[in-house]
């Protein structure tokens, strides 16, 4: 992704998107959209950003690739957060799936219920290697 398509997505898309979850609206994306809100590792701020996710196995699941985001290496290890799901706040924990076996089935998860997607970020049976480049991250709601 160019500098400047990075630039339009943090400071005018993900505003808007984080709007529109927030709003009675949020039924119009939040079937396939998420709010994460987590405390940067480092930094200590405060993050709250916009993902896709699929359900699985009642946890969510978010894969974003490696190489272009880093809001992951946040969740390295077992991380309180909180999960803005269809219009509720929600507390979870996210941790990053290294294991492969769970890895894969969570893989399968999300491009079975997100196929463009997958396909975009290359969950493909083709490329398996591309799946390495992946980032897979399972969100526990605390509360269910």
């Amino acid at each position: 992704m160019t500098r400047v398509a990075r630039t339009v997505e943090t400071r005018v898309v993900n505003p808007l998107v984080c709007w529109l979850l927030r709003s009675p609206f949020h039924w119009l994306a939040s079937f396939a959209l998420v709010l994460v809100t987590y405390r940067g590792q480092k930094s200590g701020r405060v993050y709250t950003i916009p993902i896709a996710y699929a359900r699985a196995d009642g946890v969510l699941v978010a894969v974003t690739p490696k190489a272009e985001t880093i809001w992951w290496t946040n969740v390295r290890e077992p991380t309180a957060c909180t999960l803005h799901v269809r219009g509720n706040r929600r507390p979870a924990e996210g941790e990053l799936i290294e294991d492969d076996a769970e890895r894969a089935e969570l893989l399968a998860a999300y491009a079975g219920q997100r196929r463009v997607l997958a396909r975009l970020v290359g969950i493909d049976t083709a490329r398996p290697t591309a799946e390495n480049e992946l980032a897979v991250v399972r969100f526990t709601l605390e509360d269910q």
